[in-house]
């Protein structure tokens, strides 16, 4: 008897026939897979890292309190450009590029905390993308990616994203010229040529210092050149870009000579053991440098040695020029926030030694460095984190000033017809507590607006950072009911000590101390008419 063969039974149904998965996604309203133009911009290697780096930035952005340097740009940007240009030909200099570029953002957007450290965390995203496709130019696709990521770990990065001011443009500008030089180089023409010497003379432009990479570049260009030596068009579009970008920032230099002794003289001249100390500064954590260096080192193994000698080359001949300046100049430079232009370099020579390892371990690699930097990230969003200029190297020359804590108890307490005075350890109105205090009260709930009664010729009108005190403290005074005397605090237990002598001995005259609060770094006295 013949046998039938038996009916196929048919396949069972599983979620890992694509098919079936596609038509289940479709019958619930889902795409299965993402639309065309997605998954090109998914297939661009700045996109995660630029993304990553804007969240950073973005979060938490207005927590942490402005802080001294943030309120002297905040007093110079709210001029008009005229009285800006005027004040730059006396000091600041070199921020002034950075100031007009604020000047007009506010114009437009305000200057709320987040908007004033807005333009510096697209700066420091953009700088991302740059990292990322650096990275793929030098090695490959992934060691671009993983590279702008580890870029965006970076604490520093995060904390002069949130920075009013130009430090995170510098890193920009040294990032788009690192970039920009490799296509000089792949494809010589007089328009790549031209955008090289534009990033130049940005970086000239934002901070004079950030030149010293151009130290690696050049070697990057001999290095290209000797493979070829009869081809001279390298060198000389080279010399000639780079010396356009730097002539044109010739009146800067000039300005700069003149004012470079009251800005930077406060800045001690490095010992030997900087060299390996600085790059905890540099990062802004002693772990995260030894971890992104650590991941550089391994970038020597992939046999990319052009990449791998240009970017050591960027990251570290430039702090120790500045080392070596520092010591046998009349000026130091040597302080980690001039540094920040050779992150960049660093996280391109660390994504590709990560990139080398497998797939998995890049993952374990990037979760590792996300924990070495995880506590630096979170004190770098405290309340007081922005005066901690130096971190992770303990504070010891103040005690940080918390204006908006100031600010909140004359919003809670203020009556109609108070004003204030402002104690800044006699003629030391460099800590801004006026401006600062003044400021935060505009974004409290009552929004005050209170007079400064000892306030003389202002900034703007001296042409200058900061304004006088007036000197006839008698007749600024218009009998007001109440002042709300803001000080530094010295430890004196006499809170009026803090104001200059004039103004000290109207005030003791005058008023009683009506009660003494304490936040940090200041005192907040209420003073009553007798």
């Amino acid at each position: 008897m013949a046998r039938t063969a038996p009916t196929p039974s048919p396949a069972p149904s599983t979620d890992l026939d694509p098919s079936r998965r596609a038509g289940r996604r479709a019958r619930h309203g889902l795409r299965a897979v993402p639309p065309r133009g997605l998954r090109a911009l998914l297939r661009q290697v700045w996109v995660l890292p630029t993304l990553a780096t804007l969240a950073a930035g973005l979060f938490r952005i207005s927590n942490p309190v402005m802080w001294h340097d943030e309120l002297a740009t905040l007093t110079v940007v709210r001029r008009p450009t005229v009285a800006i240009l005027a004040m730059l030909q006396n000091v600041d200099a070199v921020h002034g590029t950075y100031y007009l570029l604020l000047h007009y953002w506010i114009l437009a957007f305000g200057e709320s905390p987040a908007m004033l450290r807005l333009p510096t965390v697209l700066a420091m995203a953009a700088a991302a993308g740059c990292v990322a496709l650096t990275g793929r130019r030098l090695f490959d696709a992934r060691a671009g990616l993983v590279g702008g990521l580890v870029f965006a770990l970076i604490p520093s990065v995060t904390r002069y994203g949130q920075e009013v001011r130009s430090y995170a443009f510098v890193v920009l500008a040294a990032a788009a010229a690192l970039l920009l030089l490799l296509r000089a180089l792949e494809r010589p023409s007089l328009l790549r040529w031209f955008c090289y010497s534009l990033a130049v003379a940005a970086a000239a432009y934002l901070h004079l210092v950030s030149l010293t990479f151009l130290g690696a570049h050049a070697l990057g260009v001999a290095m290209c050149w000797w493979r070829d030596r009869r081809n001279w068009r390298l060198p000389a579009g080279f010399v000639l870009a780079a010396g356009l970008g730097v002539a044109s920032a010739y009146p800067l230099v000039k300005l700069g000579e003149v004012q470079v002794t009251r800005q930077l003289g406060w800045i001690a001249v490095p010992k030997a053991g900087d060299l390996i100390t600085i790059w905890g500064g540099v990062f802004c954590g002693t772990l995260m440098a030894g971890g992104v260096l650590l991941a550089g080192a391994l970038a020597w193994g992939t046999g990319r040695r052009f990449g791998a000698l240009l970017c050591s080359t960027a990251a570290v001949l430039p702090v120790v020029a500045i080392w070596v300046v520092s010591r046998v100049g009349e000026t130091s430079y040597f302080i980690p926030k001039y540094m920040f232009f050779v992150l960049p370099a660093c996280a391109v020579l660390a994504g590709a030694g990560i990139a080398a390892v497998r797939p998995r371990g890049v993952a374990a690699a990037l979760v590792a460095l996300g924990l070495l930097a995880s506590q630096d990230q979170i004190v770098m969003r405290e309340p007081l984190s922005h005066a901690h200029y130096l971190y992770p190297e303990p504070l010891t020359l103040f005690v940080p000033l918390d204006y908006r804590a100031a600010a909140k108890i004359i919003d809670a307490e203020y009556r109609p017809g108070d004003a204030a005075a402002y104690g800044q350890q006699r003629q030391a109105v460099w800590w801004g507590v006026d401006i600062g205090v003044a400021y935060y009260l505009n974004y409290l709930p009552h929004h005050v607006k209170v007079r400064d009664v000892f306030a003389g010729t202002s900034g703007k009108d001296r042409n200058d950072l900061w304004p006088t005190q007036c000197p006839d403290p008698a007749g600024c005074l218009h009998d007001e009911p109440r002042i709300w005397l803001v000080s530094k605090d010295d430890g004196d237990p006499n809170v009026l000590a803090s104001v200059y002598q004039p103004a000290q001995q109207v005030l003791e005259q005058r008023y009683t101390i009506s009660r003494v609060d304490k936040v940090s770094g200041l005192t907040v006295a209420l003073l009553v008419r007798k």
